[in-house]
């Protein structure tokens, strides 16, 4: 339903001995997370966090980093529980370092709201997605990925809530940031064309929701090796 993550990691070269300890770990917590393998991703990211918030402070970039790097690996490992208050103290530091409306704290309100959603808390991720889309939109204007994906899940939040009136007007305009921000064919097309297309099912509007889904249909059967 939700789209994916998204994600501002950046290190810089490692100045100290704990900094280099410290990239070390997020190395492994990194390459484990590109791998699927989430447990060992999580465990090595505890390990940089811990290193992190030792050796170079709480304020440092790479607790931040670290922060982001294991709510992530909590989420799509299935610890929405614990991934939740990770993610919240990620949104409180970037919002300390950088303000409320800095692209960087948008990106960790989207990445707390798709934690509540897997929770079931559509209303809470309804507001805190509304406060990222907000930022995206007036830092990186209509046609970034990230509005793109922060329309998407505004529309599959309130699908979620059977508000399907506007849950079409957020996935519509999803749809048309996405076809301006991705090449054509990308498969996230297809997610927010599955989305709209059972919003307008909900809605007794049929034929259009199979003319949506034949589309996606379709850019699934490209997207398969052939």
């Amino acid at each position: 339903m939700a789209a994916a993550a998204l994600l501002l990691l950046s290190a810089a070269a490692p100045a100290s001995a704990g900094e280099a300890e410290w990239k070390l770990l997020h190395d492994q917590a990194a390459a484990h997370l590109q791998r699927g393998d989430f447990e060992q991703a999580g465990l090595f990211a505890r390990q940089a966090l811990k290193e992190a918030e030792t050796s170079l402070g709480p304020d440092h970039r790479a607790t931040e980093t670290s922060l982001s790097t294991l709510s992530l690996a909590l989420r799509l490992g299935g610890k929405a529980d614990e991934a939740l208050p990770v993610a919240q103290r990620l949104v409180a530091v970037r919002t300390k370092q950088y303000g409320p409306e800095d692209p960087a704290t948008a990106i960790a309100l989207h990445n707390n709201a798709e934690i509540l959603i897997a929770q079931n808390r559509f209303a809470e991720a309804e507001q805190l997605q509304m406060r990222a889309l907000a930022v995206f939109e007036n830092k990186m204007g209509a046609k970034h990925v990230n509005t793109a994906t922060g329309l998407h899940n505004m529309g599959a939040i309130l699908l979620k809530q059977e508000k399907y009136g506007e849950a079409e007007k957020y996935l519509r305009r999803a749809l048309a940031a996405k076809e301006q921000a991705l090449k054509p064919g990308h498969l996230s097309i297809a997610h927010t064309l599955d989305n709209l297309a059972a919003v307008l099912e909900a809605q007794g509007r049929q034929i259009e929701a199979d003319k949506h889904r034949r589309r996606a249909e379709g850019i699934r059967r490209k997207a398969q090796p052939s």
